[in-house]
């Protein structure tokens, strides 16, 4: 199922097009972060954060919003597989398809090593970074597409989750006490820093995997809720 859906983002006009754009933007952005004449990435990776949270829900609408839309969600609820069999193989398949995505970037720091000597530290952990948000992000994106049928109500409802929770963070630096701790922590933005210095903190990890698990544990809730 998973390959099925890579194939079915990839080989559309639909993720051919995202995934250009995708690539567009991330080429844009390279640009303006080396205006300042330094090798250093740091710059690119911090917004190819949001820009990936996009393209996750652009891609996770097509896991079960553009199935219901198609009418093919019905015979895929019949077929032999458990629901977390259904759930993993729609958030597999959401996921590996922005991994192609993320994969093709990397054309970008190869270019930054043929001017300048970027440090590799800070390039490898932000990639990891890129991965493990994007897993989460699509988890998120997934859970949502199972709960409507509307195309545009899924990719909108998706990019607002995911908008919602990085600008929390960025709030959350003007405020204090509980609420700015709440915030920060629930934010992706809190959990990003790390890998844009080049390091892999626990606590960051986690926070992307617990963010993958709540989302598989949505779309699973919100299938039961709809059978």
């Amino acid at each position: 199922m998973a390959r099925r859906d890579i194939r079915s983002i990839w080989l559309s006009a639909y993720g051919v097009g995202c995934g250009a754009g995708f690539l567009a933007l991330a080429g844009v952005l390279l640009v303006l972060d080396l205006r300042s004449d330094q090798a250093r990435l740091d710059g690119w990776f911090s917004p190819l954060f949001v820009v990936v949270a996009l393209l996750a829900a652009l891609f996770s609408v097509r896991s079960f919003a553009e199935e219901e839309r198609t009418g093919s969600l019905e015979i895929l609820t019949t077929m032999p597989l458990g629901r977390g069999q259904l759930v993993a193989g729609k958030i597999l398949g959401t996921s590996g398809a922005l991994m192609i995505a993320l994969a093709i970037t990397v054309v970008c720091p190869l270019m930054v090593a043929l001017v300048g000597n970027p440090d590799p530290g800070p390039i490898l952990t932000g990639y990891v970074g890129l991965v493990l948000a994007g897993v989460a992000f699509a988890s998120v994106g997934v859970a949502v597409s199972a709960a409507t049928g509307s195309f545009l109500v899924a990719a909108s409802g998706s990019s607002a989750i995911l908008l919602a929770l990085w600008f929390g963070g960025v709030l959350a630096r003007g405020l204090s006490g509980r609420l700015q701790t709440v915030l920060a922590y629930l934010s992706p933005y809190s959990h990003v820093t790390g890998f844009l210095r080049g390091t892999l903190a626990v606590a960051d990890v986690v926070y992307f995997l617990s963010l993958a698990v709540v989302g598989v544990l949505a779309t699973r809730l919100v299938l039961e809720a709809r059978r």
